[in-house]
């Protein structure tokens, strides 16, 4: 996607009307865009020469843009510079958004549509800063000289800094989401990797019902944390084998409240909150902890009981076997409109028909190399317990 301290001075150069031919601006794209961890061999070389040949690709189509456009703006006409400017930009971030979608869709196996919704940010604020810095310093460069040109590179420089640390500080809140995710698989045991399956899931059904890129994120990440509470409820009730008594019910009924209490304070987890709280509420209203009922209930939460429920059927337990994909789905269609949405259960049935039953990876998950803790409990049980030698 489009850098900060490689895209305004390649629109610079798309704008210098010093250069002999478009060739000298494919040379400046290729050789100018070097990095120091190209040098160190930090990324594959593909990876090297893919990112020089978007850069070339992303440039030739801004010079294009402007060759022709140039016969419409007249000298001293601010509209047509204007106009001129931004088809530069868009020439040159559509390109290059293209081609980071498609491979970063190819890398990840996501659907494009989600990563170009997610990239479109990238390009607004090339076309809105980056782009007109870059017509600046061409201009600059040409009237004031090459140093004065070389004045932007500071604050590029910083705005790559600051951007740098805010993908450290999403990727740090990110890993942050799947430890709270995997601690609560830790505790219970049964269910190992469910929040990851119910999070792609609810994503895929919010997805198919047409839900912004914002708020299939937070299904996302709710569907990761959705049985956080359950770090408040007691082992001996969280790990019971067998059915549960009214008393143990009521009990574990209350993990959305306490999930939604240790969310609460978390002004990046707030948003998810309503979610995690209502996600065990039933159409009907026969639900929990409030007993809402239909569009009462917030959308996510009627996907998270949705998915909950299909992930739970279409998966072993230690206790039970998996009922399958068609039973799964005859029982959502016996209880929509009851306990489930039925224009949810629409969306799953309509994503496995388009897709298949194998369209979540519900048994293709990457392994899992944690303990849980009643494993390690057993696991410590059976050995002696290691003292420090030094101890008094």
């Amino acid at each position: 996607m489009l850098a900060f301290t490689t895209t305004a001075p390649l629109i610079a150069a798309v704008f210098d009307a010093g250069l002999p031919n478009p060739f000298a601006l494919c040379w400046i794209a290729l050789l100018g865009t070097i990095e120091v961890r190209d040098l160190r061999r930090q990324l594959p070389l593909w990876g090297t020469l893919y990112n020089r040949s978007d850069f070339v690709l992303s440039s030739v189509a801004a010079y294009a843009a402007v060759q022709l456009s140039d016969g419409a703006v007249r000298p001293g006409d601010p509209l047509g510079t204007i106009a001129q400017i931004a088809l530069a930009g868009l020439a040159f971030s559509g390109v290059n958004l293209v081609l980071g979608v498609s491979l970063a869709s190819l890398r990840t196996q996501t659907p494009s549509g989600r990563i170009w919704a997610l990239g479109v940010g990238n390009v607004v604020v090339g076309v809105v800063a980056l782009v007109p810095l870059g017509w600046l310093m061409s201009e600059i460069a040409q009237k004031v000289g090459l140093w004065g040109a070389f004045l932007f590179l500071v604050p590029l420089y910083l705005a790559r800094f600051s951007f740098s640390k805010y993908a450290e500080t999403r990727e740090l809140f990110l890993g942050t989401i799947q430890a709270l995710s995997q601690a609560i698989d830790a505790k219970d045991g049964f269910t190992r990797g469910h929040a990851d399956r119910v999070s792609r899931i609810a994503g895929a059904i919010a997805r198919e019902l047409g839900l912004s890129e914002k708020q299939i994120d937070e299904i996302e990440l709710a569907g990761l944390l959705h049985d956080i509470g359950k770090i408040g409820v007691e082992d001996r009730v969280l790990m019971k084998p067998s059915r549960l008594d009214p008393d143990e019910t009521e009990l574990m009924r209350r993990h959305p409240i306490y999930g939604a209490s240790i969310l609460e304070p978390s002004a990046a987890l707030r948003p998810l909150v309503p979610i995690v709280l209502h996600h065990h509420e039933n159409f009907d209203g026969s639900g929990y902890p409030e007993g809402l009922k239909g569009e009462e209930i917030p959308i996510g939460s009627r996907i998270m009981i949705v998915a909950d429920a299909y992930e739970a059927m279409t998966s072993d337990r230690i206790y039970r076997k998996a009922i399958g994909h068609d039973r799964a789905m005859e029982q959502l269609t016996k209880y929509k409109g009851a306990q489930f949405d039925p224009r949810v259960v629409r969306a799953l049935h309509d994503i496995v028909r388009k897709r298949g039953s194998a369209a979540f990876e519900v048994s293709d998950l990457p392994p899992i190399n944690y303990e849980t803790l009643a494993e390690l409990r057993r696991r410590l049980a059976r050995e002696p317990l290691v003292r420090d030698a030094h101890a008094g």
